[in-house]
């Protein structure tokens, strides 16, 4: 009995991890046909180094709370989402705005918008900075990212950031 009890202790456990890990990202099944092929991650500002191999400063710097990072696909394509959450709005404002591609920003989801090539989606709402990456860097259209982005954008909580609004 003792057992039992450990082991649906321990599943819980695993459960509710795996859910921190995700944040607000979604997993795929909910987005229309996309795939989870990684558990998701996350990051604080402890961990944040073992994921990015230089730049966490940057970010911890900006006011960075937790990144959380998916692995989706959709048919033969791969993609990578990382969301950043910062302690504020302000801190997602500048990162978008020092990461951004000005002349190839357009409007994304709910009047915010986003800088988008056919590999990589930057945007930012609320407290959260969104990258959307193809994991082919040469991918020549980007349909299925712009779809992904635009989903896991709208369902962020509150109003695009000041600088990212047409």
């Amino acid at each position: 009995m003792k057992r039992i009890g450990c082991a649906a202790a321990c599943a819980l456990t695993l459960a509710l991890w795996a859910c921190h890990g995700a944040g607000p990202l979604p997993p795929g099944a909910t987005i229309g046909g996309f795939q989870d092929t990684e558990p998701p991650e996350s990051y604080t500002g402890a961990t944040l180094y073992t994921y990015m191999d230089g730049g966490a400063d940057y970010y911890i710097n900006q006011g960075f709370s937790a990144l959380y990072v998916r692995r989706y696909s959709r048919d033969n394509e791969r993609f990578t989402v990382e969301l950043f959450e910062m302690k504020d709005a302000s801190g997602a404002s500048r990162v978008y705005q020092s990461s951004r591609r000005p002349n190839e920003e357009k409007e994304l989801a709910g009047g915010c918008l986003a800088s988008v090539s056919p590999a990589e989606i930057q945007a930012a709402r609320g407290r959260y900075y969104l990258v959307s990456r193809n994991d082919d860097p040469l991918a020549s259209r980007n349909d299925a990212l712009t779809a992904l982005s635009r989903s896991i954008l709208e369902r962020l909580p509150g109003p695009c950031v000041p600088g990212s609004t047409p």
